[in-house]
């Protein structure tokens, strides 16, 4: 099939549903040890704007830019709408396409990233439409780190890129304002990535990942030397849910078109994973377990797998979990429990400074 997808409300999806944890033993279904990553916090925390703790029906999503400033994105406890928040300051809703007086709705959570054009940089929120296709907008905060004072209106990202209304698309930030998407197909069970080229302000043709085959939204991310990170990866990383419930991965080398072939990194996930990678060589591919709770998977820049683990906070989620990076440290976010608090909640999963650094990929 061509990057150029047919509407097909037909797609049977699959979902998996949690099983008790006496069924996933005669399965076989192998469990983290309940224990954490290096490093990290101790509890789970409410992530707010001033409105208050964020509330949402789905993940939210969140960047940071080079100067720490944050960029929360999220779809409404009780609406569809799309709103953001910066620096956990008052929440706007995005508009929706030109010449709409409407706001952007999803039914999927948004996705966020900040990529860096060497001055202020552009904050990308990607969402899925209710009509499967994928939207962007680019916000540029003013020359005072403050949102503009109108929202730009969504864009339909090209090449006819569309997924299940249901399901979120992934971003990866790439050198010089450039990114790639990733997403599940309509139709069959392909995950697509198609590359954004700032240079040339171009998008090239989506391409199928060879052997990637999943019913859930991939995740991405990329870690690509700027001349400050200690242990850069200078790689694209994609972690998918398999059609078998496996949580896998598949890598590219920044610059290549070619993606090794996907790899299991562990069992049972019952939705999409998220992956993040740190400055300094370590990541963490982050997965809902079957009753729940946070799982995650230690990887380093070899793409090998040094552990699994269990959150020993006992964070619980009924929707996929986000793993965030900022340096060598590691966020989970998620919408659900931890700590007490229910609602959109985060929790620092590892801090990798203290580990030895990994050699050259």
């Amino acid at each position: 099939m061509s990057g150029v997808e047919v509407f097909n409300k037909a797609k049977t999806i699959r979902r998996a549903a949690p099983v008790l944890a006496a069924a996933a033993a005669v399965l076989g279904v192998a469990s983290p040890a309940l224990a954490d990553l290096p490093g990290a916090g101790t509890g789970w925390q409410p992530v707010t704007y001033s409105g208050g703790q964020i509330r949402s029906s789905s993940t939210e999503g969140e960047a940071r830019d080079n100067l720490s400033n944050v960029l929360h994105a999220w779809r409404g406890s009780d609406n569809d709408n799309i709103w953001i928040s910066l620096n956990n300051g008052p929440a706007y809703p995005l508009p929706a396409t030109a010449g709409s007086t409407d706001h952007a709705q999803t039914y999927a959570a948004p996705t966020v990233i900040w990529t860096n054009d060497g001055g202020r940089g552009n904050f990308r929120i990607f969402h899925t439409g209710k009509d499967g296709h994928i939207y962007q907008h680019r916000i540029q905060l003013t020359t005072s780190y403050q949102l503009p004072g109108t929202l730009p209106n969504a864009t339909q990202v090209p090449n006819d890129a569309r997924t299940n209304t249901n399901q979120p698309v992934a971003a990866a930030a790439l050198p010089g304002n450039s990114y790639m998407l990733a997403w599940n197909s309509q139709t069959t069970d392909d995950v697509w990535t198609m590359y954004y080229d700032a240079a040339t302000t171009t998008f090239n043709a989506p391409q199928a990942v060879p052997n990637a085959r999943s019913q859930d939204a991939p995740s991405l991310a990329a870690q690509v030397n700027d001349g400050n990170d200690p242990a850069p990866w200078n790689q694209v990383v994609l972690a998918f849910e398999g059609t078998d419930f496996n949580v896998y991965m598949a890598r590219q080398q920044y610059g290549s078109s070619t993606w090794t072939n996907p790899k299991k990194v562990g069992p049972y996930t019952t939705s999409t994973p998220s992956v993040a990678l740190t400055d300094n060589g370590y990541g963490v591919i982050t997965f809902r377990d079957y009753d729940g709770t946070i799982g995650n998977y230690e990887i380093n820049r070899h793409g090998d797998v040094l552990g699994n683990f269990k959150d020993s906070g006992y964070g619980w989620t009924n929707v996929a979990p986000l793993a965030q990076s900022s340096g060598p440290l590691v966020y989970d976010i998620i919408t659900g429990s931890g700590g007490g608090t229910t609602g959109v909640v985060w929790k620092q999963a590892a801090d990798f400074r203290g580990l030895p650094t990994p050699p050259a990929p």
